[in-house]
């Protein structure tokens, strides 16, 4: 896991009974590799994807995620995941990975065997839905990975239940997560989840007791004093995996468009004065969270760190999620934190809805925004990502832009950022007017994204 740091989202219904009446592959996997990634992988983290499959045998390309190494820049369309069934609870999924041009093309191709009891490392009373089995690299993987056909690495796929209806409720607070500024104070959220137009997205609402504040600046509209509820865009709201990402939609007091981004992962939660694992997400001085899924929880199996089998009882569920805050847009551009813990309230415990066949994890929304906003200004999401580390290494070049002395992004970008001899398999297929969009990117965008 990447993240490191964040307060919990709690849901106090137990999901276990609903997971496993779920038929695969349909819906959200964590591929986690056990074995064979080299060790320049294994230092940071296990190797693998988020994802969501459909039952046409393809995936949920813009919300599917990857913890590989291999993987140089991920956007929204670098891995496309497909499967196939090979015959009764045998599966082949394929996750197909384009680093255009940065450096090799690649898949991984992973064959396992699905049981709705798939027993959990560290809790031997506990069982899950997920596909187990080997894999191995199709192309040049040598950078995080040994595996090889003749001698396969080993995975596990853990499913975990959508977020398709219920509500929760929970703090956004004054956690600094390096992901922005934070509210001035903490205000209670409430998410009401709905049944999302395409499977792998997210639907509903987000709701506020209060109006929060950024510097003493109103974040949001208000009627009668309390924030009109926030729309969340399914189109850019995604689940995949143990990973959630949602873009609540309203506007802040004076009209602008504002966005408040929540994104975060299934977790286990577990106390301990001696956390072993490096992975693991920080919740306070003695709270941590592993992931909720085999091969990323903590199942503390030496017993070193005394938290018995809390690393790992929530594997496969939402029981519990971390979640991190940002605003994009409007008074409080910018404003950023964690949030703490947040309670099912309401409706169906969220779960899969019972279907025949059919990332890494980054703690702020920037990669995301940084699309979003590429699209709005029609740019590419390296344009967005250079001009914001122009504004915030280099202001005063972006000014001399905006006055016309500096004729081009990358020109600017050159006078601060030392020329780098081009990957290997770098791509030279510039499409036309990019060079002539950068110019009006570099006048024009002045904003974090």
């Amino acid at each position: 896991m990447r993240l490191k740091f964040g307060v919990a989202l709690l849901f106090a219904v137990s999901l276990v009974p609903a997971i496993a009446q779920a038929q695969t592959p349909v819906g959200r996997w964590e591929i986690v590799h056990t074995s064979g990634d080299n060790s320049t992988q294994t230092n940071l983290y296990p190797g693998g994807f988020s994802t969501y499959l459909y039952a046409d045998g393809t995936g949920d390309t813009y919300g599917t995620s990857s913890n590989s190494i291999c993987l140089i820049d991920e956007t929204s369309s670098s891995v496309v995941p497909s499967w196939i069934n090979l015959g009764a609870n045998t599966y082949q999924i394929t996750m197909s990975v384009n680093n255009f041009g940065l450096g090799p093309n690649f898949s991984f191709v992973y064959t396992g065997t699905y049981s709705a009891t798939t027993p959990v490392p560290g809790d031997s009373s506990l069982q899950v839905p997920a596909i187990s089995g080997t894999y191995y690299p199709v192309g040049d993987a040598s950078a995080c990975s040994t595996a090889k056909e003749a001698s396969p690495g080993n995975f596990v796929a853990t499913f975990l239940p959508d977020l398709s209806s219920g509500s929760s409720s929970g703090s956004l607070d004054g956690t600094d997560t390096d992901g922005g500024s934070p509210f001035d104070s903490s205000v209670t959220a409430t998410i009401n989840y709905s049944t999302p137009p395409v499977l792998g997205q997210i639907a509903g609402t987000v709701s506020l007791n209060a109006n929060p504040t950024l510097s003493g600046n109103a974040c949001f509209a208000t009627t009668a004093g309390l924030p009109n509820s926030l729309t969340i865009d399914s189109s850019l709201s995604t689940q995949a995996g143990l990973l959630d990402s949602i873009y609540a939609e309203g506007f802040d007091p004076q009209g602008d468009p504002t966005t408040l981004v929540l994104q975060g992962f299934s977790a286990n939660l577990y106390i301990t004065t001696d956390n072993t694992d490096p992975t693991a997400g920080q919740i306070a001085t003695t709270e941590w969270a592993a992931g909720a899924a085999i091969g990323e929880d903590d199942p503390d199996l030496d017993g070193t760190q005394g938290i018995g089998t809390t690393g790992v009882s929530n594997d496969g569920t939402n029981n519990a999620m971390v979640q991190y805050y940002n605003v994009i847009g409007g008074a409080c551009d910018g404003a950023g934190g964690s949030d703490a813990p947040f309670h099912f309230l309401s409706g169906k415990p969220l779960h899969h809805r019972d279907k025949k066949h059919r990332r890494r994890h980054n703690p702020s929304p920037k990669g995301k925004a940084r699309e979003k906003a590429a699209d709005v200004m029609k740019v590419s999401p390296r344009s967005v990502q250079d001009a914001k580390r122009l504004k915030q290494e280099g202001p005063e070049k972006l000014d001399a832009g905006k006055r016309g002395e500096i004729k081009s992004l990358n020109a600017a970008m050159k006078e601060i950022v030392p020329p780098e001899p081009a990957p290997p398999l770098q791509s030279s297929t510039t499409p036309p007017g990019v060079a002539r969009k950068q110019s009006l990117t570099f006048i024009t965008m002045d904003f974090d994204a």
